[in-house]
């Protein structure tokens, strides 16, 4: 038997065993958010009664051919057969290496119609003027606060504004924009998806960092509209997904 001091001794070694292996656990389970994550995209798929399929795609972020990421984008993105493709902003960054390489990307994303909207990092990067002429160039219509429609349905593309400050809008159908906190200015039968966060930075459920108050998935934002945040498609390279694994929003 035991005595008193052994078996707190053995218990002691067993808490340190025990606080290790969590430790570890901890670690590969970090190592494969950030590593192996942006391969495992997860598709989300939201009935409005569209008419059409849509994918909505946020924060590509391209940086050079060849990205591991931007290779299961494209892959889950022709998954889904989309009839309107709709880039969400951040479709480049400061780190793209050059737009040619964008430019492919481009055309291997298939769909009979193609929208897109600018985000923070187009603007940031300086190449905002140079990606709306390579979209248009590519058959995407660049919606700069502006509307167009999808069968019966509207859609308002909103732009990026620097302040985050957006004016009233009132509007009846679906609103793409990058910035979540854009949907507190929409008002009316309105649906919002936007991007921008990545998810934020969690961990165990708990928002540890986000750059919205809108961090992901399905809101009602203070102006009454509807809001969809998608986590994202791609990221930077000095960036990890952890517990927020990319993800595709199909608008059905």
């Amino acid at each position: 038997m035991l005595s008193r001091d052994e078996r707190v001794n053995v218990t002691r070694r067993n808490l340190l065993r025990d606080g290790l292996l969590t430790l570890a656990g901890s670690v590969a389970g970090f190592l494969a958010g950030s590593f192996l994550g942006p391969q495992r995209i997860e598709v989300t798929e939201i009935d409005l009664g569209l008419g059409h399929v849509l994918a909505f795609v946020p924060d590509l972020h391209v940086h050079y051919e060849g990205e591991p990421h931007v290779d299961a984008a494209i892959r889950a993105i022709g998954s889904v057969e989309p009839d309107v493709l709709v880039i969400g902003g951040d479709l480049v960054d400061e780190m793209t290496v050059d737009l040619g390489s964008v430019e492919r990307v481009l055309r291997d994303l298939d769909s009979r119609r193609a929208l897109a909207v600018l985000g923070n990092h187009e603007y940031w990067s300086g190449l905002a003027t140079d990606v709306v002429r390579m979209l248009r160039r590519n058959g995407f219509e660049v919606l700069i606060d502006r509307s167009t429609r999808i069968g019966e349905k509207h859609l308002l593309g909103l732009d990026w504004r620097e302040t985050r400050r957006y004016g009233a809008v009132r509007f009846d159908g679906l609103v793409v924009v990058h910035d979540p906190d854009a949907a507190d200015s929409v008002s009316g039968r309105a649906f919002v998806l936007a991007g921008h966060t990545h998810g934020g930075l969690t961990l165990g459920g708990l928002v540890l960092y986000t750059n919205s108050r809108y961090n992901r998935g399905r809101y009602r934002a203070a102006g009454g509209a509807e809001l969809y945040v998608s986590r994202g498609l791609g990221q930077m390279p000095h960036q990890v997904r952890i517990g927020s694994p990319p993800e595709l929003v199909v608008v059905r």
